[in-house]
């Protein structure tokens, strides 16, 4: 029943993933807020995916597990993206810690080199610098849009997703982002101190 469930899911995100740009808009559409993010319910468990930090630190998802993630997708040939980067930068600065943090992975050809100049050049100082594979992520994700940001809760899986660009200083998002680690905190406290059943 899980298989089918993800199967599901992932058929109508790629389902929404083969509009072109100008459809994508039509049936995707954004205010630029946390309010447009598209909940998945029940939350969608991914595989893993490997990718790297900094110039050469192989890293995986399961990595992440434990806390939660804002999962980015960017690339240099993205106007919007680079736009949203020093936002995410903030938003990283604001809120990351050990429960939270912004995963921002660059999925183009440039490579380190190329998105290394792009942070420096945009003063990104918070972010860790990640790069990936675009086909390694397509078999989780949809990436044909950028951005596009998911949330991975602390057990590797998304609870929602927004294929576009976020104003990341909005409070809504602060309070978006404070309302997953609550109802995470929430659930692994009734993990870990069940009801006892009534006699």
């Amino acid at each position: 029943m899980a298989r089918l469930w993800r199967a599901s899911v992932m058929l109508a995100m790629l389902l929404l993933s083969i509009s072109v740009q100008a459809h994508h808009d039509e049936s995707e559409p954004s205010d630029g807020t946390v309010n447009s993010f598209i909940p998945i319910n029940p939350p969608l468990t991914i595989n893993s995916v490997d990718f790297v930090r900094g110039a050469s630190e192989a890293v995986s998802l399961d990595d992440f597990k434990g806390k939660l993630v804002l999962l980015n997708f960017w690339a240099t040939w993205c106007p919007p993206c680079l736009r949203e980067l020093p936002s995410l930068d903030r938003l990283q600065q604001r809120l990351g810690s050990e429960r939270f943090e912004v995963v921002a992975v660059a999925l183009d050809r440039s490579g380190y080199e190329g998105a290394k100049a792009y942070y420096q050049r945009l003063g990104v100082e918070h972010l860790e610098l990640y790069t990936g594979s675009k086909l390694a992520f397509s078999y989780e994700f949809p990436v044909d849009v950028f951005p596009s940001s998911f949330f991975i809760d602390s057990q590797g899986r998304v609870l929602s997703f927004l294929r576009s660009y976020v104003e990341w200083d909005d409070p809504a998002a602060d309070r978006m982002i404070r309302e997953y680690l609550a109802n995470s905190s929430l659930s692994r406290a009734k993990a870990e101190n069940p009801v006892a059943p009534s006699e």
